[in-house]
């Protein structure tokens, strides 16, 4: 039976040991809005510390439970600037305002539905403050990924678990046009046990049309898209899709 791949926070470090590469642009961006910072589905901390380590104050909110007690453990040493809560970023209330907001490596995916998204940036409207910014990072969807031969394994990664050793990471997806629900599965096969281990997760795909139309009507407005984790603007040949918004004036 297929486990949820968010349950294991040691696991998801060890397989995102690649993911390096957002790591100064998101520091980046909180040197230039300025604190307080607020990170949404803040997952292990990957994204706090080098945030934390310039000196910022950081608030991240993060669903899953062991997720929270695992990035607590990271951010110990910058307490009190830094701290980690658990909560849903669908529904919270902080009693307090951010300058700078952010949601980072495609977490934002994990709205599933259009109430989920309107919720969500409902939330990120009360707590944003009127000169703060809001970031979204997601990746643009590609065709070739979604439409798959159904059941057909494909190779994703390999890593170094701290006490399984070596992984071969491969998966399989089931995408429903409909929802835009992507279905993903990974099999992670430990060749010094013999042991493979199923996990599961879904993603809601959204291309940059759906996501000017719910930023906008959401109350925000988006002042720059960015295509890579470089500045470079947004195009056709983009693979991230990047936005930088902030409040909309009210009337």
């Amino acid at each position: 039976m297929a486990q949820d791949i968010y349950s294991d926070p040691e696991l998801y470090d060890a397989a995102h040991w690649w993911k390096t590469n957002d790591l100064d642009f998101m520091a980046h961006w909180a040197d230039t809005v300025g604190d307080p910072v607020l990170e949404l589905a803040a997952g292990t901390g990957r994204l706090a510390v080098p945030i934390l380590e310039r000196g910022h104050h950081y608030t991240g909110l993060e669903q899953s439970a062991a997720y929270v007690t695992w990035a607590k453990q990271k951010l110990a040493p910058f307490h009190p600037r830094g701290q980690m809560i658990q909560g849903d970023m669908r529904d919270f209330h902080l009693g307090r305002r951010f300058q700078f907001i952010f949601i980072g490596f495609n977490s934002f995916l994990h709205l599933y539905t259009e109430e989920d998204i309107q919720a969500c940036l409902a939330c990120v409207r009360e707590h944003l403050s009127d000169s703060g910014r809001f970031l979204i990072d997601i990746f643009v969807p590609n065709p070739l990924f979604l439409f798959r031969e159904e059941g057909k394994k494909v190779y994703v990664m390999e890593f170094e678990h701290p006490s399984k050793g070596p992984c071969t990471v491969d998966e399989t997806n089931i995408y429903d046009p409909e929802t835009q629900i992507n279905h993903l599965n990974w099999y992670f096969h430990y060749t010094r046990e013999g042991l493979t281990e199923e996990y599961e997760f879904d993603m809601h795909i959204l291309y940059p049309d759906t996501m000017d139309r719910v930023l906008t009507e959401a109350g925000f407005i988006i002042h720059q898209k960015l295509g890579d984790y470089e500045g470079h603007p947004m195009n056709a040949n983009s693979s991230l899709q990047i936005y930088v918004c902030g409040l909309a004036p009210t009337r």
